[in-house]
């Protein structure tokens, strides 16, 4: 699913409308038939790469081969043998080709056949190691044809000589490609977290609209095909404040954008510095700037020709989009976007972070879209923890939230006094941190609240209170001190039924999916440290200076 690790570390009326994208019901595979697809997703990434991706090269992929090797040895007669197998070809950050597959002899069935090579003009010359021919060079040169003509010399006592053609192994479109790459992605996401297909709202006059993840790479509608989308349609500026950047075709649709004429800018975490995706944007002379600092700049934020924003819980990276849960929601309302200008221009041209940060931004009640109003506050210059409580105490009937970290005892206190007043608490809680002392999950639950642990095995990422069904609460901003007084973040208060509303179908298929009796539940928080299980990198994502890969508490 992460095509870019492979090339890289080496280089979509007030009730609006619930949309859906076309993905199968949750179906479980057998061992044998997850190693199979993940082994056919890996070839299909390593194809996608070679052809189409960040200045793809007509000798990356993987290709078929056949030919001949010519051995001669000492005081013997030549031997002609046919050779077949597969090569697969990738290029690193370094220019330098890998070179690896089995290429079989005739009459042997094994022929291990490894080594890397360097681009001169239209050749790739390089040395290798080899089962069927031994140590030696190689030399690959594309033909007119679209196949690659290949000989290769060998450099031991052998003296083997060969030659062959390297054909595609998938002779199939870019969008055929593709096509496959999306319905392999979506039978694993189901294998992996059975779960409802994520909600996706948006309001009539499309000037808002709410997204869940996880999706599917690949998906035409997903949330990172709407980013691009986004970034694509750029006329004059965007403006990013990002936690983490490492989706290099989110990176690469900047580099578009700068080509013409979009001014793109971006602050970024300093965990990031050796992100890939962060040395496209340097090698294309996008101003950027980091936060410098240990205390997190954790925004997810895009602005778009300052009338657009987009944000909430959903990183720029693998994890963020294609495995765990999350939200990002948009608007299309320049009063809003120039409240958020106000907090990016602070980081990236004044360099104010976490307490340097003046509180300059309005705190009135701002009328975004037909039937939507919304506060806005950053952290931590506007008190967002304060807020936050305000709007929990105005609960009469329920409370729902989903929290990747809940610590604040404060808001703990809020939610238990609600309680005491017949308010009914539900929420759902990150299942890597049962071990922390002071999560709060074992307290509620002690109130009497339905609290549960998520099972999605990488992270249930968000930041979301719904109160009453009428109000949100969503953004950046985890229900912790750290965010509260030393990050950067974002915390949304929207007034907004169909929204809620949508918030809350999301909480139940999540809920849906939790164990009532996981044990769990009533011991952690409670004073004693228990186990915690953290779930590494899932299907082949590389995992990167990630919360959702990070089962410790975030500052």
């Amino acid at each position: 699913m992460r095509t870019a690790a492979i090339r890289l570390a080496t280089l979509a009326l007030l009730l609006g409308a619930t949309v859906a994208s076309a993905q199968p019901a949750p179906s479980r595979l057998s061992p044998g038939e997850e190693a199979a697809l993940r082994a056919e997703l890996k070839r299909l990434e390593i194809e996608h790469v070679g052809r189409y991706f960040l200045g793809a090269t007509a000798y990356e992929g993987i290709f078929n081969v056949t030919g001949q090797r010519t051995i001669t040895k000492p005081n013997a007669a030549a031997e002609m043998s046919n050779i077949s197998g597969e090569l697969t070809l990738v290029k690193g950050a370094d220019g330098k080709v890998t070179i690896t597959g089995k290429m079989y002899l005739e009459g042997r069935n094994t022929g291990k056949f490894e080594g890397s090579g360097e681009l001169k003009s239209d050749k790739l010359t390089g040395t290798y190691k080899a089962t069927v021919a031994g140590a030696g060079t190689l030399t690959i040169i594309p033909g007119t044809d679209g196949a690659l003509r290949l000989a290769f010399t060998s450099t031991d006592a052998t003296k083997a000589t060969g030659n062959g053609t390297c054909t595609r192994a998938y002779p199939i479109t870019r969008a055929a490609l593709e096509k496959r790459l999306f319905e392999a992605n979506v039978k694993l996401q189901a294998h992996r977290y059975p779960r409802p297909e994520p909600v996706r709202y948006r309001t009539a006059t499309r000037k808002t609209e709410f997204r869940f993840t996880p999706s599917v790479e690949f998906d035409p509608n997903g949330v990172e095909s709407q980013v691009i989308g986004y970034i694509d349609a750029a006329r004059t500026s965007i403006d990013l404040a990002v936690f983490e950047f490492s989706l290099p075709k989110v990176a690469e649709a900047l580099v578009r954008a700068k080509e013409r004429g979009v001014k793109v800018r971006m602050v970024y975490d300093n965990q990031e510095e050796d992100q890939p995706s962060i040395k496209i944007l340097k090698d294309n002379q996008i101003p950027i700037r980091s936060d410098a600092r240990s205390a997190l700049m954790h925004n997810k934020v895009m602005l778009v020709d300052g009338d657009f924003v987009w944000t909430g819980s959903t990183n720029l990276a693998p994890n963020g989009i294609y495995v765990a849960d999350n939200n990002a929601v948009s608007f299309r309302n320049a009063a809003l976007a120039a409240e958020y200008k106000k907090e990016f221009e602070e980081m990236f041209v004044d360099g104010k972070f976490g307490p340097t940060s003046p509180s300059n931004t309005t705190k009135d009640w701002m009328v975004v879209d037909t039937g939507v109003k919304l506060q806005v506050r950053f952290s931590p210059e506007d008190g967002c923890m304060d807020r936050l409580i305000e709007a929990v105490k105005t609960a009469r009937r329920s409370i729902k939230f989903m929290a990747f970290a809940y610590t604040s005892e404060a808001l703990f206190e809020a939610m238990k006094e609600r309680m005491a007043a017949g308010v009914t608490v539900e929420g759902i809680f990150e299942s890597r941190h049962a071990g922390w002392t002071d999560i709060k999950i074992g307290p509620l639950a002690a109130l009497g609240a339905k609290v549960r642990f998520d099972v999605n095995p990488n992270a249930m990422h968000h930041k979301v209170i719904v109160i009453d069904d009428k109000l949100l609460c969503t953004g950046s901003f985890n229900f912790s001190d750290g965010a509260d007084t030393s990050n950067d973040e974002n915390l949304l208060i929207i007034d907004c039924v169909p929204m809620a509303r949508a918030a809350a179908r999301e909480f139940a298929s999540i809920m849906g999916t939790t164990d009532p009796n996981d044990p769990r539940v009533k011991t952690s928080g409670m004073g004693a440290t228990t186990s915690t299980t953290s779930a590494g990198p899932v299907n082949g994502l590389a995992t990167t200076v990630d919360e959702t890969a990070d089962p410790t508490p975030p500052r």
